[in-house]
């Protein structure tokens, strides 16, 4: 009895406080700010949601469209509801949008040009995402930046790097776009082994290595094959290896080939060449007690 009796009252105390104006208008303008929250959450469940029902039907995206699209569509839904948001609190504060707008209006040529950078980025990622000029989830190189696309939105796209960077672009400002995530990517291995070494065995070991990765590897799109002698260097003859993997996988196919070359080139008993260092010693009372020899 004592709980409800102190429930009530300190309900009471909170519509006391309500009816002062400046605890009234705090009081609605958070009110705002919780429902723009938690229809921003809704929001963002309900279009996952929508977008995981697209893949039951028959009208089907790739993974890669259905990350774009989603990422897109919850950034127009933030914005619009930040501008509600933004719009029911100046109500509150009782700045009509009327009187806003006229006096936005005598400052629109002031801020015209401020505003075309902002018109460039949104119509430049309109037209990334209409062409499909990459997707989420990409891997790409955008002026002098290399990446993999983590959102994209109507003002600036989002890519982070190797090193875990993120980096924020405007759209207006990509000027040339690089999509390494599109189609076969190569990868290519040149080994290099000594002179003396017999070139028919070392191409047999090679295509054993081959053979063994077209049957354990499944990210492999076309080879690996010997394509035979490319180079002679000073001390090596250089043997490449090439293969077109699937996209961000050439590099781990590559690893995985240096690493078959190194352990059958032993089990071959093939050497890789490296600088090697010749020191003879000569008697200390002759001119030159040391000399040195590189090969």
């Amino acid at each position: 009895m004592f709980k409800l009796e102190y429930i009530s009252r300190f309900y009471d105390q909170i519509l006391k406080l309500y009816d002062i104006k400046i605890f009234g208008t705090t009081f609605d303008i958070i009110k705002v700010i919780i429902i723009a929250y938690i229809a921003k959450k809704l929001g963002y469940l309900l279009i996952d949601r929508f977008y995981v029902m697209q893949e039951k039907s028959k009208l089907q995206f790739s993974e890669r469209k259905v990350k774009t699209l989603s990422s897109l569509t919850k950034n127009i839904l933030k914005y619009v509801i930040y501008f509600v948001a933004v719009y029911s609190i100046l109500e509150i504060l009782g700045l009509k949008m009327g009187s806003i707008l006229a006096v936005a209006g005598i400052g629109s040529l002031a801020v015209g040009f401020g505003a075309q950078s902002l018109v460039k980025d949104v119509i430049t990622g309109f037209f990334i995402i209409f062409e499909d000029q990459f997707g989420v989830g990409d891997y790409i190189t955008i002026n002098n930046f290399s990446g993999t696309v983590e959102e994209i939105g109507l003002r600036v796209t989002k890519i982070r790097d190797f090193s875990g960077d993120l980096n924020i672009i405007p759209n207006g400002e990509i000027t040339s776009v690089t999509n390494h995530s599109k189609g076969a990517m190569r990868a290519l291995v040149a080994v290099s082994v000594s002179y003396e070494e017999d070139v028919d065995r070392v191409i047999e070991a090679l295509n054993e290595i081959c053979t063994e990765m077209k049957r354990d590897r499944t990210d492999l799109l076309d080879g690996p094959k010997v394509l035979g002698i490319t180079n002679f260097k000073d001390s090596a003859v250089e043997i490449t290896v090439v293969a077109m993997a699937k996209p961000m996988q050439q590099w781990a196919v590559e690893r995985d080939l240096r690493y078959r070359i190194k352990k059958l080139f032993k089990d071959y008993d093939i050497d890789l060449p490296y600088p090697h260092m010749n020191v003879s010693i000569e008697d200390k009372n002759k001119k030159g007690d040391v000399s040195a020899e590189r090969d």
